[in-house]
């Protein structure tokens, strides 16, 4: 179980970086999750990165720790997937991301839309990407339906608050089912 106050000060850490070198990122995943009061336990940090500043983030996250070797996973394509780990917590790092589905594939877009929140530390903010965004990537990720259907249940009970991005979300590669999902939300 991952310690969630060195995970957040970690956190902390990066958003402190970034946030000082114009980076376009946020944070997804179990952090975006937890902020939502969706799911209590946190794994560890999943960054969103804009393509045009993946550089300069790798070299302020390799000052602040450890680039891991990664191993090549079937359900991704992405261009830049990066593994660190800094105070014992590991951290994902994604430009270009995508996913393979048995349709083709489906291409994220992250820019200034995909930031749709803010979760406050202090003086630091931390950008947080869409619930609308990641309900699309976890009904293309296999094993993920009970955090599909978190979020699915979230939305239907609080408004889709940012239908474009789901509309943005048709527009690119998606199986028929997960088209059918969203629709059912829009």
């Amino acid at each position: 179980m991952t310690d969630k106050k060195t995970l957040f000060n970690v956190l902390y850490k990066i958003a402190k970086e970034f946030n000082e070198k114009n980076i376009l990122w946020a944070v997804g995943a179990s952090i975006l999750l937890n902020h939502y009061n969706l799911i209590d336990e946190i794994n560890d940090i999943d960054i969103f990165v804009h393509e045009d500043h993946i550089e300069k983030a790798d070299a302020l996250l390799k000052k602040l720790g450890n680039k891991k070797e990664r191993e090549k996973v079937g359900t991704y394509s992405t261009k830049y997937f990066y593994e660190y780990v800094i105070d014992h917590i590991d951290i994902d790092v994604m430009a270009g991301f995508v996913i393979n589905h048995g349709s083709g594939q489906y291409n994220y877009i992250f820019d200034e839309k995909s930031i749709t929140a803010y979760m406050h530390m202090g003086e630091i903010q931390v950008p947080l990407t869409a619930l609308e965004d990641w309900y699309v990537i976890y009904n293309l990720i296999p094993n993920r339906q009970y955090k599909v259907k978190l979020i699915e249940d979230y939305l239907n009970k609080n408004k889709v608050i940012h239908p474009y991005l789901l509309k943005r979300a048709l527009n690119n590669h998606l199986p028929k089912k997960v088209e059918k999902n969203i629709h059912g939300l829009l």
